[in-house]
């Protein structure tokens, strides 16, 4: 005969406790919300909240960054967390690109200096249609400013450097010159992997080394005079309006 199976009681809304959760040490300890939960299960729960919450820029609105629950402190409330990724909102994304404009993406996974391992899709766009042999530059940018970045930083500055812009900023400085961009952003990321013993630690400034790429041209990917002429007629038509 069958033995009957023991269904497991769960957990009445009174025995649970609220739980404070903290965001890493990049990001100063801030306090980003409560989580209801028991003891044994706090631990790996996730809590979303947005890049506003610490920056107080309306501009960073749009920008959501995920948390996970790594550790809770024994004789109190406070748990500790670990950023595993943020992401920009689809509405946001498809307000980047318009027509004509070329969408160059990267998805690509990084090794920091102390072997975290993140996925990371960055999107570049330009202000009109790009050749596919400066398309093929701009993303060989893209890949070798992050990977620079990954191979001399932390993850807690490199955290920092995805979701502050620093990146961002400096992919579109090189890549501005094989064609005019509108925009560049990193819009996702994603953490992978996490090495063992690995720790939070305190980032010691927010300065970042101005990165620099020997990159090899082709005569395909230099921008044409007629292109030239767009952008300015394009730049005068934005100022218009």
């Amino acid at each position: 005969m069958a033995k009957k199976r023991v269904r497991q009681k769960k957990a009445t809304f009174k025995e649970k406790t609220w739980f404070t959760i903290e965001a890493p040490k990049s990001f100063d300890n801030k306090r980003i919300g409560d989580i209801i939960g028991l003891e044994n299960n706090i631990v790996g729960r996730t809590i979303e909240t947005l890049l506003f919450d610490f920056t107080d820029d309306y501009n960073d609105i749009t920008c959501k960054l995920k948390f996970k629950v790594t550790d809770l402190e024994q004789g109190s409330q406070v748990c500790k967390s670990i950023l595993i990724g943020h992401s920009y909102t689809s509405d946001f994304i498809r307000s980047l690109v318009e027509k004509p404009a070329s969408k160059v993406t990267l998805i690509e996974n990084f090794t920091t200096k102390d072997k975290y391992i993140y996925r990371i899709t960055t999107v570049c766009v330009t202000i009109k249609r790009a050749r596919s042999s400066q398309q093929i530059v701009i993303r060989r940018i893209m890949k070798d400013m992050i990977d620079e970045f990954a191979k001399t930083l932390n993850h807690e500055k490199f955290v920092r450097g995805l979701v502050y812009g620093e990146f961002q900023d400096q992919i579109a400085r090189i890549s501005k010159t094989i064609y005019p961009l509108s925009s560049c952003t990193v819009v996702k990321s994603k953490l992978i992997s996490v090495p063992e013993g690995g720790e939070d630690k305190v980032v010691p400034d927010d300065d970042f080394n101005i990165v620099e790429l020997e990159l090899e041209r082709s005569r395909k990917s230099d921008i044409k005079r007629s292109e030239r002429i767009n952008v300015k007629k394009f730049a005068y038509e934005k100022k218009k309006k």
